[in-house]
């Protein structure tokens, strides 16, 4: 097995008992070039299993105010829809360009986006019960989207073809929006706070580097 980002060795890291959502014991392992961490476990899971474990997880808290994992969740969404409108606002994205939300969950982000600020964000979510005004993934054109943003997604992406599907939405001269945390280093500690059940991509500084450069993203605007 080599790592998804860099194809760099991978190796044993540290493994973490749940005893919820169907999953026991997991284990994560860690590349030693890029430092690019994921769970073994879920990688090997089929989509069944997975899709099994984002619903039960995710049915907690959607269509709700209140995620007790993230007690920030909606004032951050909230913050988000700002930072895009203000980003229209100066001619950083096209106000009239087609916007995608990958990911979207219960749509929290496009209500806010439509209400708040009249922009549309359409949605699109692989896994979570879709809404009636969600695309359908026949929808979803290769370059097709002048703006595609996934907020706490990439966190939950088990292979580099899930990957790489997202950044092929984006067109020729699209931008990317991208929500996830992003460390130096990931720690090497079964009780770090980052590890929720869905949680299976962590991302180092320099495997998030190596990433943008494959896609050939000539700048960012990056925090």
């Amino acid at each position: 097995m080599n790592c998804i980002i860099c194809n760099g060795p991978v190796g044993f890291y540290f493994s973490r008992h749940f005893g919820q959502y169907g999953l026991e014991d997991v284990e994560y392992w860690r590349c030693e070039e890029c430092g690019f961490t994921f769970s073994k476990t879920h990688a090997e899971m089929d989509g069944q299993a997975w899709q099994q474990v984002n619903r039960r997880f995710h049915e907690e808290f959607f269509g709700s105010a209140l995620n007790k994992l993230d007690l920030r969740w909606v004032s951050r969404l909230n913050r988000q829809a700002e930072l895009l409108a203000d980003a229209t606002d100066i001619g950083l994205l096209p106000r009239t360009g087609k916007w995608l939300d990958y990911g979207c969950g219960d749509g929290k982000l496009s209500e806010l986006m439509k209400k708040n600020h009249g922009l549309t964000l359409l949605k699109y979510d692989e896994y979570l019960p879709a809404s009636p005004d969600c695309l359908a993934g026949d929808d979803l054109k290769p370059g097709g989207f002048d703006f595609v943003i996934t907020t706490s997604l990439f966190e939950h992406i088990t292979t580099r073809e899930h990957l790489d599907r997202v950044h092929s939405l984006v067109s020729p001269e699209g931008a990317m929006g991208l929500h996830t945390l992003v460390r130096k280093e990931i720690p090497k500690d079964p009780d770090w706070f980052y590890l929720h059940p869905v949680h299976c991509a962590f991302f180092t500084n320099e495997s998030m580097r190596i990433l943008l450069l494959q896609w050939g993203y000539s700048c960012s605007v990056y925090n």
